[in-house]
């Protein structure tokens, strides 16, 4: 309701209220701001006194302090515009480019989402500008996106644009569907998350109308046998894939390589026959195996250089067959790194391992044979769980999709150490 001595003509925004407090009546302003949210201001104290239900002036003139009707509703307005003021400055400017719209896009994913840090690096891969270095043992990124949207303003990418620029990755013989996919989503949640009121208030998301790619047909997923994975522990046990066109130069060398070729040959075993990832096998530590129950916990990962939870961020426990049972005995049986705190897969110092692409222990395959751990990751989820077919009990790898019994270790198959043979807590 307009008071009487308001102008004519002009329009109150905002509520004025009259809360009761201990010290007396006060008045408050009440309004929705520039962006939609409720805003509540205290204006003052009120010079009212309380008749009944309802509040009337006092008499006489307000004094130093107080506030009656007319003064808090100039004090309103006041406050309304330096507020809707201070909205308007720090709103982001409608003349935003993509690469804007990326950088908050990619600072949302870190800091609100939560992504893991390899899936962060790889969508900053994607982004990065067209001057960006290049990555550590890595090569310069293509910087496709960047390159075609990255200076234009966002209300000028249109549905034709990315069309476009989806249509020139298909004619290019090095980019596969599943990368020209991979582009189409990146985009897609860029112009999505712009689309949001507190960020550029975008009207419309000009991917919608792009259609997804038919990736390559797979061909049927088979098994790894255990017989086969025998053979590649045997390969790099004897050091035939590791250092093979680097030859030792002192004995030290060669005992040190030989360690490492051994723990390789069992980080193999164990990735085949549990369905572990490479960051879960990095961050398995001897307090995670429990021999006496044949089952390995799982409750950390490394990614993109740290240490974070596994990828489903809850922890698991896979059962632990013979065979890498038996592996991880013999390996639990050295002088050093031990300890129920220290890494099972370790390097020279018992620190982790180098996950880069010229020492990872799966980039040291040679090119005609398959590693494990990858024939283990092309297998479906359920060797996440241990129903992969190497850890079938009986051995002959029989792909089943229903949950196979717990193995039962033989002690007569291995010998445990006597500081690992006892219950986990």
């Amino acid at each position: 309701m307009v008071p009487a001595w308001y102008p004519r003509g002009c329009v109150v925004r905002g509520a004025l209220l009259v809360v009761e407090r201990d010290g007396g009546p006060v008045y408050y302003a009440k309004w929705r701001d520039a962006g939609g949210r409720q805003v509540k201001r205290r204006l003052g104290s009120a010079w009212l006194v309380r008749d009944g239900r309802v509040w009337r002036p006092r008499r006489g003139r307000a004094p130093a302090g107080s506030l009656d009707e007319r003064a808090a509703v100039v004090l309103m307005a006041s406050v309304i515009e330096t507020h809707e003021e201070a909205v308007r400055a720090s709103a982001p400017s409608r003349r935003a480019t993509f690469a804007d719209a990326a950088a908050l896009w990619l600072h949302h994913l870190e800091h609100v989402k939560g992504v893991k840090p390899s899936t962060l690096d790889d969508y900053r891969y994607l982004l990065a500008p067209p001057d960006a270095p290049a990555r550590k043992r890595g090569k310069m990124p293509a910087a496709r996106i960047m390159r075609a949207f990255g200076d234009r303003p966002l209300a000028s990418i249109t549905a034709l644009d990315v069309a476009r620029y989806l249509s020139g990755l298909d004619d290019d013989p090095t980019v596969a569907a599943r990368t020209v996919n991979k582009h189409r989503q990146v985009l897609s949640s860029v112009f999505e998350h712009a689309m949001r009121e507190d960020t550029f208030g975008l009207l419309a998301n000009p991917t919608w109308s792009a259609d997804k790619r038919r990736s390559r047909t797979r061909g049927r997923s088979t098994s790894t046998r255990p017989r086969r994975c025998s053979r590649w522990r045997g390969r790099h046990a004897q050091g035939c894939i590791a250092t093979r066109n680097r030859p030792a130069v002192s004995d030290a060398e060669r005992s040190d390589r030989e360690r490492c070729d051994e723990q390789d040959a069992a980080l193999f075993i164990v990735a085949a026959f549990t369905g572990l990832r490479m960051g879960e096998l990095l961050a398995l530590r001897w307090r995670h195996v429990d021999f006496a129950d044949a089952k390995l916990v799982v409750e950390a990962s490394w990614s993109a250089g740290r240490l974070t939870s596994p990828k489903s961020r809850k922890w698991r426990a896979v059962p632990l067959a013979d065979q890498p049972a038996a592996v991880l005995a013999q390996l639990a049986a050295r002088e050093r790194f031990a300890g129920r705190e220290d890494l099972v897969f370790c390097n020279e110092v018992g620190r982790r391992r180098s996950t880069g692409a010229r020492c990872s222990p799966t980039a040291r395959c040679s090119s005609t044979a398959r590693s494990p751990t990858s024939a283990a990751r092309s297998r479906s989820p359920q060797a996440r769980d241990g129903r992969s077919s190497c850890a079938s009990p009986t051995g002959r790898g029989t792909c089943c999709s229903r949950r196979r019994p717990r193995p039962r270790l033989s002690a007569r198959t291995f010998k445990v150490p006597g500081r690992l043979r006892e219950r986990r807590p």
